[in-house]
């Protein structure tokens, strides 16, 4: 079953504009291509940064996140963010006019 994954962590100041736009030139690059990892949405507001991960599968999903992606996020954006798993059941895409069930 796929798995969505929950990242989190408080909103780092000064993150916008110029620093925003390096951060992300340098992240996005990473996540292109990673096996098991269908999407990912980089997200942001004054309290909090973050990002929604679909993975193909919870396994997939835990082993990313290891020792080494808190502590490099940890350094880039100044807190060590929190991850919360969900099983994925179903998906709308209105982009696509598609849907699909998992169950």
């Amino acid at each position: 079953m796929r798995c969505i994954a929950l990242v989190r962590f408080p909103a780092p100041s000064g993150l916008s504009g110029a620093r925003l736009r390096a951060v992300l030139d340098d992240a996005v690059p990473r996540y292109q291509g990673l096996p098991g990892l269908h999407r990912k949405y980089f997200l942001g507001n004054e309290v909090h940064g973050g990002g929604v991960y679909e993975w193909e599968s919870r396994a997939a999903a835990e082993a990313f996140y290891n020792h080494t992606w808190r502590e490099r996020l940890g350094t880039v954006y100044g807190a060590v963010p929190e991850v919360e798993f969900f099983d994925l059941h179903a998906v709308v895409d209105n982009d696509a006019h598609a849907a699909r069930i998992d169950t």
